[in-house]
């Protein structure tokens, strides 16, 4: 029986960003609500109800619960929230993507259970548009994951300067939570949040199954953000699935095998016809698809609360059929 979406009962763990704006999505809809914070579960915005140790015995009997927290550590905590909650038949929508990226094989009995679109593309729905469209005639797949580096490199081609566009970034609320200066903002976007969301796509979409954690990254350094800086106007982090190994212009990043498949991720040039799709403005997500039937290139909003929330927003109504 389809729950009436007035009537939905709905807890959201965190209320940063993403959850705030949830929260207020919600509202709207009529939803009862209650929030979990560090300081402890609400009803709502409203009266304090209980502690954070007692979380579960709130969140057990709601409908569908919505996990809004960053990734602070490897994704552990979030697996803590929700392996108990899916255990129970609990359905969770997350926009969280280190618990998917690093404990992929823990959750993956219950993938059925979570909602997991807005962990990587934002309000592309790039994870389920991939899978669907995954056939054996494909040759190569190449994708923007993070929007942040696409904005500040859409910025740096414009002639604006890197302190700017990384300041802007941090601002608009784009950029990971912790990271201050311009080193440590590229290399946290590109060295922790990237990995992460590229495990998630190969861990839902079939490549075959890796953490996170056990990705090798080569860090960006002073010279290469100097060399990148110079040359934004052809350059884009881009992450490639292949079937074959190719040599490319890339700075920084990652390669590995798997199932098959060569991975690799970094700032890469962007000049050839193909990759030249994927120079898109602002904070832009993008998928490229080049296979026996042609080219299919997805594109659409990246980073943000209003992207992610209206992806985790179909979710929810994916999972309760409302």
């Amino acid at each position: 029986m389809a729950f009436e979406i007035t009537t939905m009962k709905v807890g959201i763990i965190g209320t940063g960003r993403i959850g705030t704006e949830l929260l207020k999505r919600g509202t709207e809809k009529g939803w009862e609500i209650i929030t979990a914070t560090a300081s402890g579960v609400y009803a709502g915005e409203g009266e304090k109800i209980g502690e954070l140790d007692n979380w579960f015995e709130y969140f057990r009997k709601l409908d569908i619960i919505c996990l809004c927290i960053p990734t602070l550590d490897d994704g552990e905590i979030a697996f803590r929230y929700i392996k108990p909650l899916v255990e129970n038949g609990k359905p969770v929508v997350t926009c969280e993507k280190g618990s998917l990226g690093n404990y992929f094989p823990e959750l993956k009995p219950w993938i059925d259970k979570i909602g997991y679109s807005a962990t990587v593309g934002g309000g592309t729905r790039l994870l389920h548009w991939l899978k669907e469209r995954l056939t054996p005639g494909i040759k190569e797949i190449h994708l923007i994951i993070n929007g942040t580096l696409n904005y500040i490199f859409d910025g740096l081609s414009r002639g604006r300067t890197l302190d700017e566009m990384v300041e802007e970034a941090k601002r608009l609320g784009y950029a990971e939570p912790g990271a201050h200066g311009l080193a440590e903002v590229i290399n946290t976007e590109a060295g922790k949040d990237i990995p992460m969301k590229t495990s998630v796509l190969l861990n839902i979409c079939g490549f075959g199954e890796i953490r996170a954690k056990n990705i090798d990254v080569q860090t960006i350094t002073e010279e290469d953000l100097k060399r990148l800086a110079k040359e934004a106007i052809s350059r884009r982090y881009i992450v490639s699935i292949t079937r074959e190994e190719n040599k490319e212009d890339m700075v920084g990043g990652f390669k590995f095998d798997l199932g098959g498949w060569h991975v690799s991720a970094g700032f890469k040039n962007c000049s050839n016809p193909l990759l030249l799709q994927l120079v898109l403005p602002g904070v832009s997500n993008a998928a490229l698809i080049h296979g026996l039937d042609g080219i299919r290139l997805l594109k659409g909003p990246g980073a943000g609360a209003v992207s992610t929330v209206g992806s985790m927003m179909k979710d929810i109504e994916n999972l309760l059929k409302v």
